[in-house]
């Protein structure tokens, strides 16, 4: 019998954590047929091990390219670094990518060498694109900043304009 005053009668907490923990069970009854991956996932992310955002991924290997497996054509640089009867691995070479789309332009001993001389030149600037030079068929990847990937993008505009890619 409760007391008139209000006040809980002694010796009720049994009674108290009874109806918490149904509580408790209902309400992870229904939040797990509304959200049944969530578990899932929250027992996924604390299984796993921490890896870190450094974390070298190495080569990336490209498919080769048989029609029978694919049916998308690999990008004609992609063909040409891995053919073997490479123009590419001949004289020097510039790839970058210009509106969405990776270019391959042929340079001179002296393009080559002034590139790579604005690319040293160049240390205090933040990088951000990625440039790839080629000399005889080795191929040495470059990050650089807006202002050498500008020269060399524009380089490959005027050489279109004039019809000498």
């Amino acid at each position: 019998m409760g007391n008139a005053w209000g006040r809980p009668p002694k010796n009720d907490i049994w009674n108290d954590i009874r109806a918490l923990a149904l509580w408790v069970f209902i309400v992870g009854i229904v939040g797990y047929l509304l959200f049944p991956d969530f578990f899932h996932n929250v027992y996924e992310h604390l299984a796993m091990p921490a890896t870190t955002e450094t974390e070298d991924l190495g080569e990336i290997i490209l498919p080769e390219n048989t029609t029978d497996t694919y049916d998308f054509q690999l990008p004609s640089t992609y063909n040409a670094l891995y053919s073997g009867d490479s123009e590419i691995s001949d004289g020097y070479w510039a790839l970058f990518v210009v509106d969405n789309e990776l270019r391959q332009m042929a340079l001179s001993p002296e393009s080559y060498t002034f590139i790579l001389i604005v690319i040293d030149a160049d240390t205090k600037a933040q990088v951000k694109n990625t440039l790839l030079l080629a000399a005889n068929g080795s191929i040495k990847k470059y990050i650089v900043s807006d202002e050498v990937y500008g020269i060399v993008s524009q380089l490959y505009k005027i050489k279109y304009r004039t019809g000498t890619i």
